[in-house]
């Protein structure tokens, strides 16, 4: 099985800890598809020539992630200031996202011609790349589009003909919608509740995934990318949405126990 997860690699300051973390929606899927026992991982995308874009090679080594297709800019690489409340849940303010080398960034016919072969796509829905990704798929590989927590129904629903799955981290006012957008277009959408768990649509299915819980919750940066991963990849394998959500509820809940989106 070959995953290429693209486009989304940055670095994540928590001002109020002083820390500084590798991250972003494809530097985490990637991660958690290695530790779920895939060999061929990929990244593609752009770091800037700086020591945050060092960071994030070195951590792509370490988890012998393929960064063949990992471009070097003359610009910064992504960054995004994350905040957490008492709970340990993330928000951010105006000034949070820097897009540097991620908002420049555009595949190459080089890179197209490499995700030729892959089996599994990931990518999240404000990668500026993502509408030729969707002119240029083939109808035998599975691609998983994240909407996150800022893209509306109206999005989904422009999307959704040429996409697999839908993962967003959805509202209780949008899952009457989604689940219409399913039953219209036959495809799979995953919204995830945080501490209400997980909800899939497909066709006229409605599957529900209660939260793990966590010895400790520290930081809920990364969850959603690693349940993803680990849905994406049960779900390719074994087209079972029930064993699917549990598998990525768990991968989840591990996420919760660290600063940052990896460990």
């Amino acid at each position: 099985m070959k995953i290429s997860a693209l486009t989304s690699c940055c670095v994540d300051f928590f001002p109020e800890e002083e820390k500084v973390y590798v991250g972003g929606n494809s530097l985490n899927f990637a991660t958690q598809c290695k530790l779920s026992g895939i060999d061929n991982v990929s990244v593609l995308g752009a770091v800037g020539n700086d020591s945050f874009g060092k960071k994030i090679i070195n951590h792509l080594d370490k988890v012998q992630i393929d960064q063949s297709h990992l471009h070097t800019m003359d610009a910064p690489t992504a960054s995004n200031k994350i905040y957490l409340d008492e709970k340990g849940d993330r928000y951010f303010k105006a000034d949070s996202w820097n897009g540097g080398a991620f908002d420049l960034f555009r595949l190459s016919e080089d890179d197209w011609d490499y995700l030729h072969d892959s089996n599994i796509i990931a990518m999240p829905a404000g990668d500026p790349n993502l509408s030729e990704l969707l002119r240029r798929i083939r109808n035998e590989q599975l691609v998983a589009v994240d909407f996150l927590d800022y893209f509306g129904i109206d999005d989904i629903a422009r999307h959704i003909a040429n996409i697999d799955i839908v993962f967003l981290s959805g509202k209780e006012g949008m899952l009457d919608g989604l689940q219409q957008i399913s039953e219209q277009s036959g495809k799979l959408i995953v919204a995830t509740l945080g501490a209400r768990g997980s909800i899939a649509f497909y066709k006229n299915s409605v599957t529900h995934q209660s939260a793990i819980e966590a010895d400790e919750i520290i930081d809920t940066t990364g969850c959603g990318d690693a349940f993803q991963a680990a849905f994406c990849i049960n779900w390719y394998t074994n087209r079972n949405i029930k064993q699917a959500l549990k598998v990525g509820a768990l991968a989840a809940s591990r996420v919760l126990g660290f600063m940052g989106g990896v460990e």
